[in-house]
């Protein structure tokens, strides 16, 4: 009987030998500093944005035709607003709100609307005695502030209640005051704030935009990139090569790849549109009349279907043709996740802020990132969706997005002419980006 040797050592070196080319291979180094720098970007996110509103003063007036509630509105908003988290003043701390007496409700609504302060709070007494609040606000009507205004106003209605009870003993029971939040920056109609049935819907319809580009450029970009790793690695490259240019091949790689994947998008998502339609007829013939109401597209309007068709169209093209050259500069399959994972971190990225975006947060953040090709299919979108662009912002965002396709396709045409022809090696970055400025 032959002497067989033990399987799991020869595997252990095989494994170990693996391992030590892996690490070796100055592909490995690259993309493992690239990712080190991309995590550590992303890490300082957080501190930037506390450096950012820590130094930001954001201006909120008070307008009431009471000097006495006046005072009381305000003392409320500075007590609140300005509150230290560790419930002393620390020497030096800058304080994030001031707060200010305002003039008339029309000219403080106005400069919200303009930017020039963050907030106005109305007060107004009603019929019944108590107060009421109007909250017109540049941010969102879930955000932080909004939230610390209405614990403002209730303190201040409080102590309206109780300065009116010590000089009127006969005071009824304290009533609850109203308290309204209007979104100026937020979602608009024709200039006007949309109501907020409109902005819920608006709401989830950006979640849903937004998961759906990020879905499709991470799955089917990778579907473009290991289609080239295919053909290289089985050597079909070399035939389709001497039949077609490189730049041929890429673009009909892109379009080809890109065109079954939305085909099979468009098949799966299809049944899922048509249920969304009808769901309020299918409640009532399921649940009876009683039936509550369910998601409501009235937000959805022919200019936000546009604008996402736009970024999805131009941020696939842009991501797609990245992933193809990406896809150019490996000779195995096993090394494609290496090349590709930057790529879906940085879309991840744009995928996070764009759905924190939509809360509220990350609103300097949000603005900056709508401009990046990277990001703005994103966030962007989700801007539009549920905050107040400017038409300058919305074209500039577009205009570098597809100025971006362009410059890339150009870039990728070049990496991907030097990528499919180099077999047997690693190569290295300063190796492509010698033959990619070459164009050979």
């Amino acid at each position: 009987m032959s002497r067989r040797e033990p399987l799991l050592p020869n595997a252990a070196r095989v494994a170990a030998r693996e391992y030590r080319e892996r690490v070796r291979s100055r592909l490995f180094v690259v993309s493992t500093v690239i990712l080190a720098l991309i995590a550590g970007t992303i890490a300082l996110g957080p501190l930037v944005i506390r450096l950012a509103e820590r130094t930001t003063v954001q201006t909120i007036t008070v307008v009431a035709d009471e000097p006495a509630v006046k005072s009381l509105a305000l003392g409320s908003l500075d007590s609140i607003l300005n509150l230290s988290p560790s419930g002393t003043e620390p020497p030096g701390r800058v304080r994030p709100y001031e707060i200010q007496a305002g003039s008339t409700a029309d000219e403080e609504v106005a400069a919200v609307e303009a930017g020039t302060i963050a907030g106005t709070l109305l007060v107004e007494r009603t019929e019944s005695g108590g107060l009421s609040f109007v909250f017109h606000t540049a941010g969102q009507r879930g955000s932080t502030t909004s939230q610390l205004v209405g614990f403002a106003a209730l303190g201040t209605a409080i102590l309206d209640w109780q300065s009116s009870g010590e000089l009127d003993p006969g005071a009824g029971a304290f009533r609850v005051p109203g308290f309204d939040i209007v979104a100026r920056s937020g979602a608009t109609e024709g200039g006007r704030p949309v109501d907020p049935t409109v902005a819920a819907s608006r709401s989830f319809l950006a979640i849903a935009f937004v998961v759906l580009i990020f879905i499709t450029l991470v799955i089917y970009g990778m579907w473009v990139a290991a289609g080239v790793a295919t053909e290289k690695s089985s050597r079909v490259m070399e035939l389709l090569v001497s039949a077609a240019s490189p730049e041929q091949l890429l673009v009909g790689k892109v379009v080809g790849l890109g065109a079954a994947g939305l085909t099979q998008y468009a098949a799966i998502l299809a049944p899922a549109g048509v249920i969304l339609v009808i769901q309020e007829l299918l409640a009532v013939v399921i649940m009876g009349p009683a039936a509550g109401e369910t998601v409501s597209l009235a937000g959805l309007t022919p200019g936000l279907l546009l604008a996402f068709l736009g970024y999805f169209v131009l941020g696939f093209a842009f991501y797609a043709v990245i992933y193809a050259a990406a896809g150019s500069l490996v000779s195995r399959q096993e090394d494609l996740q290496v090349v590709a994972l930057p790529l879906s971190l940085l879309s991840m990225a744009g995928y996070l802020i764009a759905i924190v975006s939509i809360s509220g947060g990350f609103d300097i953040l949000a603005r900056i990132a709508s401009f990046v090709p990277f990001w703005s299919p994103f966030v962007m979108l989700a801007r539009v969706m549920v905050s107040r662009v400017e038409p300058w912002e919305l074209a500039i965002s577009f205009g570098l997005l597809a100025a971006s396709v362009v410059v890339a396709a150009v870039v990728a045409v070049r990496v991907y002419r030097a990528g499919i022809l180099l077999y047997g090696q690693r190569p290295g970055l300063r190796l492509f980006i010698a033959a990619a400025r070459r164009g050979d």
